[in-house]
């Protein structure tokens, strides 16, 4: 019988314990802390709450960081294009400086894998200043603010994507008629809200 060290057998016993505790904390920290998955940072939280797909949230921010990739390889002025992508779906927002731009941001978008619909709302125009900007910021803000004082069951504001460019806001999500009207509700009388535009999907 060959002789083994009992020294050995609590150095692998060890090892696998460490692996195994790795593993768990892995998987204890996906659930609760952001992760990042090829580039794109994912709360667990998000996903939980989300009516996506774990895997679609994931490919979406991946889709939305490639097409910024892909939009800032083919346009020299591209500081003032935003994107946000969900279940697929691609929204352009904000300036370009002319026609040709905004044709070749598009194409950037509808290129990429998994995209189902490219939504082009960039605005031919000069960019706008650091106190537009910091506006439009102001306004994403207090919309945000804003959806958490919607009173229906089962609504939670996190589903609800918002952006904003020149004082028009952009909403995406998965969401019913009902939550989709009394979203809108609560963001298009804030001050500073020129517009309200829904791409939402319903359910």
């Amino acid at each position: 019988m060959p002789f083994i060290n009992p020294l050995t057998i609590k150095v692998n016993n060890m090892k696998k314990f460490i692996i195994t505790l790795g593993l768990v904390s892995l998987i204890f920290l996906s659930a609760c802390t952001p992760v990042v998955v090829g580039g794109a940072v994912v709360s667990g939280i998000t996903v939980a709450n989300d009516r996506r797909s774990a895997g679609q949230v994931i490919d979406d921010k991946i889709i939305s960081a490639q097409v910024r990739k892909e939009i800032h390889k083919a346009i020299k002025n591209d500081k003032h294009i935003k994107v946000m992508t969900y279940n697929g779906v691609v929204l352009l927002a904000g300036e370009a400086e002319n026609q040709a731009d905004k044709i070749k941001a598009e194409d950037a978008a509808a290129e990429r894998n998994g995209v189902v619909r490219v939504i082009n709302e960039l605005k031919e125009s000069i960019p706008t200043n650091i106190k537009r900007r910091t506006k439009d910021s102001y306004i994403t803000s207090k919309a945000k603010s804003a959806l958490l004082t919607v009173k229906l069951e089962g609504f939670n504001p996190t589903r609800v994507r918002i952006m904003t460019t020149r004082g028009v806001v952009y909403l995406m999500g998965k969401v019913t008629k009902q939550e989709a009207e009394d979203v809108v509700e609560k963001i298009r009388n804030l001050r500073g809200v020129k517009r309200v535009v829904k791409v939402f999907e319903y359910i």
